[in-house]
């Protein structure tokens, strides 16, 4: 827990700009309409998940022996609405998220350990505020990334009534990451649903009795959308490459069919939501189109058409077709690749185009991208995990690609700034864009298939 601390720095870091209040961060003056923070205020508290006994792939396997167990455990944070005011703590100058790297894609490292943060407006073991049960979010990260990169999404849902659960995975502590992540992504969320369960069931808990057992998403970006999607009921394929990639079948937990005494917040995951996710291309074939008929919660699917790492047409869009047992959304980023979920790399790693090129895209600006990220999630789960009928309008646009849409205005009329409304008549513009800033995305809705 000690390591985790150092993760919140709680304290005045002589950030030179103004103060921020304790809500989400401000959206860019070019935003989406729900990419504008909500009303509360953000606080954050460090968990640690207990995952339980998991075969070690570390440890060579003897024949005719049992595979060896270790005990996982892993580190957490919960951001969540606060009960807090600008006397009590509800503004203060900037703080930030840190985190520790010893080992990374991004080698050689300036400095080992290197040492990366964002900045976070979230109030460490602030009060709990809002009222009633929370929708709850399990927030995962892609393979060999770092918490603190998602904490722009989990901040903003939490300013909007939210709890989110964000896991640290810490690939870079196994030899084989890719191995160890496609093993322990899905038994980590489990573990989180459960972790869940016990903050809401236990008396004295800051959470007794405050998170909605019935509303619960679970949300990933690449390594994290494939875990998303099978600890929401996806099964890996026995006959693909990634199966027998990771050694002692140990996959084979993932591959066997769920049983009707599933643990009562896995059979709850109401909403998926999955960035860029990995696992659906047919040379690695972890995802196909019979197991991922398990998964029946509705979902959204955030991807980039250029997708070299988890492929487009084979890979995020094919397992998105097959997933037709329940309605699924596509957003599409038009000439973008893999890196449409993470904040910018941290300063230290700026001038490595390697750090560069594992966050950054080359045709979209990424203030753009976090937005438009945080609009289309906040409207998907309020949609289906609260069942407002409001945010309907931004997930069913009059024409799927934007490029498309039309808002007539008199030549040279001056830019107003206007959120488009809802289509009607001529007005096929996407809504809850301003005028001439729906570019470049489309959006397509499937439903699930009759039975």
């Amino acid at each position: 827990m000690k390591r985790l601390g150092r993760w919140l720095l709680a304290g005045l870091l002589g950030w030179t700009g103004a103060a921020l209040h304790a809500g989400a961060a401000a959206a860019s003056v070019d935003a989406p309409e729900l990419a504008r923070p909500g009303t509360m205020a953000v606080g954050v508290m460090r968990v640690s998940v207990p995952v339980g006994l998991v075969t070690s792939l570390e440890a060579p396997a003897v024949a005719g022996e049992p595979a060896q167990g270790i005990d996982r455990r892993i580190d957490a944070l919960l951001w969540y609405p606060a009960a807090l005011t600008a006397e009590a703590g509800g503004a203060s100058t900037a703080r930030e998220i840190v985190r520790e790297l010893r080992t990374h894609p991004w080698r050689p490292l300036p400095t080992s350990p290197l040492r990366v943060s964002v900045p976070s407006v979230a109030v460490p073991d602030a009060p709990l505020g809002g009222q009633g049960r929370l929708p709850v979010v399990v927030l995962s990260h892609g393979l060999l990334n770092w918490l603190p990169a998602l904490g722009y999404l989990a901040e903003h849902l939490a300013s909007r009534g939210y709890a989110v659960l964000g896991l640290e995975h810490e690939d870079e502590r196994a030899s084989e990451p890719l191995r160890s992540a496609l093993y322990l992504r899905p038994l980590d969320q489990a573990a989180a649903l459960r972790e869940l369960q016990r903050l809401d069931a236990t008396p004295g808990q800051p959470f007794h009795q405050r998170l909605a057992a019935d509303r619960v998403a679970l949300l990933g970006y690449s390594m994290g959308g494939y875990g998303a999607l099978v600890t929401a009921g996806a099964r890996v394929a026995a006959d693909g490459m990634a199966y027998r990639y990771v050694p002692g079948a140990a996959l084979a937990v993932h591959a066997q069919p769920l049983g009707s005494e599933q643990e009562p917040w896995r059979a709850r995951v109401a909403a998926v939501v999955a960035i860029a996710p990995w696992g659906g291309q047919a040379s690695m074939g972890a995802l196909k189109a019979a197991g991922l008929r398990g998964v029946t919660a509705p979902t959204l699917v955030i991807a980039g058409d250029q997708d070299d790492i988890s492929g487009y047409a084979d890979g995020v869009r094919s397992t998105w077709q097959a997933r037709v047992s329940a309605p699924r959304w596509l957003l599409v980023y038009e000439n973008a690749r893999h890196n449409i979920a993470l904040r910018s790399a941290p300063p230290v790693l700026q001038g490595s185009f390697g750090a560069w090129s594992s966050v950054e895209e080359p045709v979209w600006r990424r203030d753009r991208i976090l937005d438009i990220n945080r609009h289309f999630v906040t409207a998907f789960l309020d949609h289906v995990l609260r069942g407002q009928t409001g945010p309907a309008v931004f997930l069913n646009p009059a024409v799927p690609r934007a490029n498309d849409g039309v808002w007539p205005q008199p030549f040279g009329a001056p830019a107003t700034g206007q959120y488009a409304p809802a289509p009607a008549g001529e007005v096929t513009h996407w809504a809850g864009f301003q005028r001439r800033w729906a570019l470049g995305l489309r959006l397509e809705r499937l439903p699930a298939a009759v039975k």
